[in-house]
């Protein structure tokens, strides 16, 4: 399959819901079928050539049941358009503008926009490593009185980077991850740094006293930030995730603001192969469980 298509040549490819579901079958039975009842690995055609039946129990089950595609309020082939938006293009694209471009009520293109976010959460099966810039952001806006590392009414967020020098020798980033964390103490620091760094990863932060504990274990170096001037990669990124979070979305509910997080790193660590993350998205959605509403939103 061709990995860098443009929307036209996606659109000639999935534009019609028999070839959204003839994918979405090719991706679920990959590995062969097995009855989500019974266990048992034979099956007959079901209720159309997208359903597989069991031969034992007589379950049948679409290719979309059980999968964040389960139970979506609108035509596949649109869901699919939706996809090829919100991971490939480098800004992703708004819950309200996906309401106006589609034709959905923004409470739906949230809820589905939510499934997408689900499956781009991060799985912690490859972290970073090598030299890796570590330092905290707080995201939510400024207060009055609260400086720095103040916390107030705003979420703080640990972000790492991993950077390399290129053949000119100029530095650059590699991939990047960031995780929402409670406090600035050195329990909550290692936590995520743990979630996000290997243990064999030279870590380099500001000389944030809570850091010491934090990187117990890591070949730790501090240093001072010098306004920014020794960590111009680590604050550029997060200037650009802070600017994505205003530009694109105005605000955040806190309580997704990992699932935002997790989302901006999913295309920016792909960014040198936007064309193949819609397929890894879609892949994603099909290895992934129903998400009731209530539980989307967090209640």
């Amino acid at each position: 399959m061709k990995n860098q298509l443009t929307i036209t040549e996606f659109v000639n490819q999935f534009g019609t819901r028999e070839a959204c579901l003839e994918h979405l079958c090719s991706l679920k039975w990959s590995e062969g079928y097995t009855c989500r009842k019974c266990g048992h690995d034979h099956y007959v055609k079901g209720r159309t050539w997208y359903y597989r039946k069991c031969q034992k129990c007589h379950y049948d089950e679409s290719c979309t049941s059980n999968t964040l595609f389960h139970k979506i309020k609108f035509p596949l082939e649109k869901a699919f358009l939706m996809l090829h938006l919100i991971s490939t293009h480098k800004k992703g694209i708004s819950t309200c503008e996906l309401a106006r471009q589609f034709g959905v009520k923004q409470t739906t293109a949230w809820f589905f926009k939510r499934k997408v976010q689900e499956a781009m959460t991060r799985t912690g099966s490859h972290l970073l490593g090598g030299l890796v810039e570590v330092d905290e952001t707080l995201v939510g806006g400024k207060e009055e009185g609260k400086p720095g590392r103040s916390l107030g009414k705003k979420q703080i967020v640990q972000v790492a980077v991993e950077t390399y020098t290129d053949k000119k020798g100029k530095a650059r980033c590699k991939r990047a991850y960031g995780q929402v964390v409670d406090r600035h103490d050195a329990e909550a620091l290692r936590a995520g740094l743990m979630s996000m760094a290997a243990m064999g990863a030279r870590i380099c932060t500001d000389q944030w006293s809570a850091y010491e504990k934090a990187t117990k274990g890591y070949l730790h170096v501090a240093k001072p930030s010098n306004a920014g001037a020794n960590f111009q990669l680590l604050h550029w990124h997060i200037f650009n995730l802070k600017n994505w979070l205003r530009g694109t979305h105005g605000h955040i509910d806190s309580k997704h603001a990992q699932k935002y997080i997790d989302e901006f790193h999913f295309r920016f660590n792909r960014r040198n192969s936007h064309g193949n993350s819609v397929f890894i998205t879609i892949k994603r959605m099909v290895e992934g469980s129903w998400l009731p509403y209530r539980e989307a939103i967090g209640k």
